[in-house]
Formats: C-alpha cells, sequence, structure tokens
C-alpha cells in the first residue's frame, strides 16, 4: 500500500513536459498523474519515458487519456480499452488510479445529453475498474456541473472527481482555497496551469490517495516502504535504491552495454549524473535506473525546510551552536527520527525539547530521511 496524504502537491504531465520528471520533485511534488492516450489514435510519444521517470523518481505514479467520445457509450469503452491498453504497456501499476479526461475541445462535445453524457464516462471508467485501476473523471468545475450529473458518477465509483478551476491563468505557487470548486466527490484539485513557473499543471489532493500496488512489479510491500523513506547524509542530493529482487547489473558507461559488476538489493547509492535513464554512481559506474528507486534530498537544495533526520551513530548530541566545538547540551536517542526546522551547513536545527530553544545536531551522525 502506498498512501498520499491529503493536501499534497502533484503534477499532470503531457507531451508538452520533459520526460524527466526529476525537477519537480525538488519543488515538493509527491505523484504525476501522466497522459497515455488520445481518442483511439494518438499515443504521448513522452508517455513511457515519463512513467519511468515518475517511478524512478518514487512519485505515485498515475494516468490518463483525453476522451473524445462525447457522449456515446460504445466509443467510451474503445477509448477506454485503448488508453488501459498502453497504460499496462508503459508501466502504470495497477491498483493506482487512471482517469478519464472529459472536457471540451479536440472533438469532444460537452453539451449534449446530461444522461448520455454521464452514461458514456461511468462505461468508460468500469473499463478503468475492470483493469485492475482506480477511476477518476477530470473535468472543469462548469462543465461538471451543467453537463454531467456527478452524483450519479460519486454513486458509482466514490469521490472520484479531478476538477479545474483557476483563480489565475498566472504563475500560482500555493492554491488560492477562496477557489476551490465546492461540490460533492472532489479528490484532487488542478488550481494552475503554471505552477511554481514551471510551465506544469499544479494539483493539490484535498483526499488522501491510497495506492493498492508498488510502483516497481518485482519488489514487496516491505521492501517498496523501505525505498519510500532511505536515510541520507545531508550533502547527498540525490540517492538511488537497488530494488530489484535480483539486484542489478553495473556497468562501464551509461550505453549499458559491458557489464563490470553487481549491486545488492536494497543497497543505496549516491546519484552523480543521469544520461537517457542511466545513472552514474561512480567514475565509469552506471546503472539501469529502471532497476531501483531514487529519491532527491530537497534539504540539500533548500536549507530553510523542514524534515525529519535519523540519529545513527551513538554518542550523539544536541549541540548549542552549529560549531563542531560547540557545548554538547543533552544526549540524543540513537535510531530516533528527529523533527528539524533548517540546516545550516552540515548542521541541523532543532527545537529544544526543555526550553523550546534551538538546538543543533551534526549531519555527520544524523542523516535525512527522504
Amino acid at each position: 500500500m502506498i498512501e498520499i496524504p491529503k493536501m499534497s502537491y502533484g503534477i499532470d504531465v503531457a507531451s508538452y513536459q520533459s520526460t524527466n520528471l526529476a525537477s519537480y520533485i525538488v519543488n515538493g511534488t509527491k505523484y504525476a498523474i501522466v497522459k497515455v492516450t488520445q481518442g483511439t489514435n494518438y499515443i504521448n510519444p513522452n508517455a513511457q519515458s515519463q512513467i519511468s521517470s515518475s517511478k524512478t523518481q518514487g512519485l505515485m505514479t498515475m494516468g490518463y487519456f483525453y476522451g473524445t467520445f462525447s457522449g456515446n457509450s460504445s466509443v467510451a469503452i474503445s477509448e477506454a480499452n485503448y488508453a488501459v491498453k498502453y497504460a499496462k504497456a508503459y508501466g502504470i501499476p495497477k491498483g493506482s488510479y487512471f482517469a478519464v479526461d472529459w472536457e471540451s475541445g479536440s472533438g469532444n462535445y460537452t453539451e449534449g445529453s446530461t444522461l448520455a453524457n454521464t452514461n458514456a464516462i461511468i462505461e468508460a471508467m468500469k473499463v478503468i475498474k475492470q483493469s485492475g485501476y482506480q477511476p477518476l473523471l477530470y473535468s472543469g468545475e462548469a462543465v461538471l456541473n451543467y453537463h454531467v450529473d456527478i452524483h450519479k458518477i460519486i454513486k458509482a465509483f466514490g469521490n472520484c472527481l479531478w476538477v479545474a478551476k483557476y483563480a489565475t491563468m498566472d504563475r500560482v505557487d500555493i492554491p488560492d482555497f477562496t477557489w476551490f470548486p465546492s461540490m460533492d466527490g472532489v479528490a484532487i484539485w488542478q488550481f494552475t496551469q503554471n505552477w511554481k513557473g514551471l510551465n506544469v499543471d499544479g494539483n493539490i489532493n484535498v483526499l488522501p490517495l491510497k495506492s493498492e500496488s508498488n510502483n516497481l512489479s518485482d519488489s514487496r510491500e516491505d521492501d517498496w516502504e523501505l525505498t519510500l523513506h532511505p536515510i541520507v547524509k545531508w550533502d547527498v542530493p540525490r540517492v538511488f535504491i537497488v530494488s530489484n529482487l535480483k539486484g542489478c547489473n553495473l556497468y562501464s558507461d551509461s550505453d549499458l552495454a559491458k557489464v563490470i559488476g553487481h549491486l545488492d538489493r536494497k543497497s543505496s547509492y549516491k546519484v552523480l549524473d543521469e544520461k537517457d535513464g542511466a545513472l552514474k554512481l561512480g567514475k565509469n559506474q552506471w546503472v539501469d535506473g529502471r532497476a531501483g528507486v531514487t529519491k532527491s534530498n530537497p534539504i540539500f537544495y533548500n536549507s530553510n525546510l523542514s524534515g525529519r533526520v535519523k540519529v545513527v551513530l551513538d554518542h550523539t548530541h544536541a549541540l548549542a551552536s552549529p560549531d563542531a566545538d560547540a557545548t554538547k547540551v543533552y544526549a540524543l536517542e540513537t535510531n530516533k527520527i528527529y523533527h528539524i526546522t533548517g540546516r545550516k551547513g552540515r548542521f541541523f536545527a532543532l527545537t529544544d525539547k526543555y526550553k523550546g530553544k534551538t538546538v543543533w545536531v551534526t549531519g555527520n551522525r544524523a542523516y535525512v530521511v527522504l
């Protein structure tokens, strides 16, 4: 089980966005919704790479197809079957979410019979559910309110609406909830088309998102939980964790042609570079990024972020200041996780449990929990 807590940020991507989703991790996204198909004759050329990158980055990976079936149930079934065929082929994890994007444009007519529209959408969502995914319905607030019977859809599939409503067409970093689409059944709100100036749609889930399966089909549940929250030193920007059951090969270059070694499952390594899906772990040492999970360390990029650290060495103390020769205030428990409020160099700021003031712990003895 993978669970994303409510009020988490997510992105949705299509052919307009990069195949490498790493830059969005730094900005705090927790899930990615990838466009897979449109109608029955279009496949997003970036879909497979975007799905792979999302999974490699440790995001909850979801998908959607753009519907052009209007109010035609038989066409809706055909388009949904076409979509889930490629969702499976390209690696959208079973048990994750898959949405019907039903909006005005690109041949999709929304102003017909509300009953026909609703029935066609339901047929498409049935195909998605029968294929092992959790169905969502995406559209704008006005379309859903005036051209779809959302209560009939909610009755069939629960809180399944992914609703678009923007306060402005300009850049938005944080959603303004005075513009929230106050309607029944909303699970995800798409609040901007330009999140943080990244030219990508920004979403926030107002309900927890739960996926019954892992991103990596060859990993067991407990191992996925392990890779969700690895620990790294403060100066490691990105880490790769081997998750394949049999480990993975180590290659001499990014072409992944010459095997020079083998890495054990669950072992982790600092990522130095990436090229065409291959990850550089050392001089003339590369791995196939699909063999594991990579996680970025946001605290490396932003020293003002709060987070968590785990004390990994015995006899570690809270310090009075962020200095190597600082006075020891009190002992910290080994293997315990502490909340931090920021970083100064290699030192993490903690709140004094006795006096409420700031104390510090060195990043050489406490590692970041990702």
